[in-house]
């Protein structure tokens, strides 16, 4: 049983999907008595999430900062809800972020990176049906199919996107089914779709039943080890309350994401066990090391949108710098952020710094 300070909160069908009342942010205490910072953290119980590992590995037990799950966020977009001060923490891909300040809702920064790419270990895998003609070497079997994805405008609908037009698939044969994640593979068993684009854990899953599925590419094949990342993102408000907590978190979402990618069948085991998938099946990420933030990976998704997204003008207004900072990670040396993650392949193990680094988007 968790201990007070990382209560499951609830949510009321219908509605926004996450309870402020009882969640302020700010002081909590356990049952011993010690004092800690809390922060709202908006994510799916059968997502992955280094937050949730974390708390497996017993990272949060004794540390000055400590989730209190809360969400999923659905009917409202988390940035909305860190804008509006209702949430303190989440995650969500970097288109989400760009079209949420493009809106004007720009109450939160990225402090943290998250996942990248491997061969092994994918960002997504692309799955048809077991005897499908649909395979690498014959992308134009899709056209005239239907492709089911978790969002528009998102790494599930982007990147598939650009992999097909790059393998000479005419985009306007092919008709992209809208669908929430648990429903894809079952659309895809039942013939509704004609390929199913998945993440971990769910990658795993679709892996150890052959008989049914086959995976015919991932998104390696377009992106490399870019990852596109879903970077973790604060509330501006909590940031201004708590800097030296969010400087905490993201020493402990470092320290989580190293740990995970130096033990990848001990963390995918965790993956399982966190999102209630069979733990033997599930398959987990792998992470930007020390998670540092870096542009190439973050600014990726100006290119995405521009080639196969949808684009408005203030979409090609906003810039990385406006959003993000290496500020608060006790692994940075400036708060700046990296080049690329060519530039952070060696996990880091002592801190670099002594403080929350100097950054405009520090108190802003």
């Amino acid at each position: 049983m968790s201990p007070s300070g990382r209560k499951w909160r609830a949510t009321a069908a219908g509605a926004v999907l996450v309870t402020v009342a009882s969640l302020l942010a700010g002081c909590g205490g356990d049952d011993a008595g010690g004092d800690f910072v809390s922060f709202r953290f908006a994510n799916s119980p059968t997502a992955l999430s280094l937050v949730r590992i974390a708390d497996e590995l017993g990272y949060w037990k004794d540390a000055g900062v400590r989730p209190e799950y809360v969400g999923p966020a659905t009917t409202v977009p988390a940035t909305q809800l860190l804008d509006q001060g209702k949430v303190d923490i989440a995650t969500g891909m970097q288109s989400d972020n760009i079209t949420a300040y493009s809106k004007g809702v720009k109450g939160f920064t990225l402090i943290a990176s998250s996942m990248l790419d491997l061969p092994e270990e994918p960002h997504m895998s692309y799955f048809t049906k077991a005897g499908s003609p649909i395979n690498k070497n014959n992308w134009k079997a899709i056209e005239g199919g239907k492709i089911g994805v978790s969002g528009f405008n998102s790494c599930t609908d982007l990147v598939i996107k650009r992999l097909l037009k790059d393998n000479g698939v005419d985009l306007n044969k092919v008709e992209f089914v809208e669908l929430k994640n648990e429903l894809v593979a079952p659309a895809l068993d039942k013939g509704e779709i004609d390929l199913g684009v998945f993440h971990p854990p769910l990658i795993g899953v679709l892996l150890s039943q052959k008989e049914k599925f086959t995976q015919i590419a991932t998104s390696f094949d377009d992106w490399g080890e870019l990852g596109g990342q879903a970077p973790f993102k604060a509330s501006n408000i909590w940031l201004k309350k708590n800097p030296e907590a969010a400087r905490e978190f993201v020493g402990i979402i470092a320290k989580t994401a190293n740990w995970a990618n130096e033990h990848p069948k001990e963390s995918a085991e965790i993956a399982g066990k966190t999102t209630g998938y069979p733990v033997e099946q599930t398959t987990n990420w792998h992470y930007a090391p020390n998670a540092l933030l870096d542009k190439e990976s973050l600014q990726l998704w100006w290119d995405l949108v521009e080639e196969v997204g949808e684009v408005t003008p203030t979409w090609r207004e906003v810039t990385i710098e406006q959003m993000a900072t290496n500020a608060y990670n006790p692994y940075a040396k400036t708060a700046d952020l990296l080049v690329s993650q060519t530039q952070n392949k060696t996990i880091i193990r002592d801190t670099q710094n002594t403080g929350i680094l100097d950054s405009p988007l520090v108190q802003k």
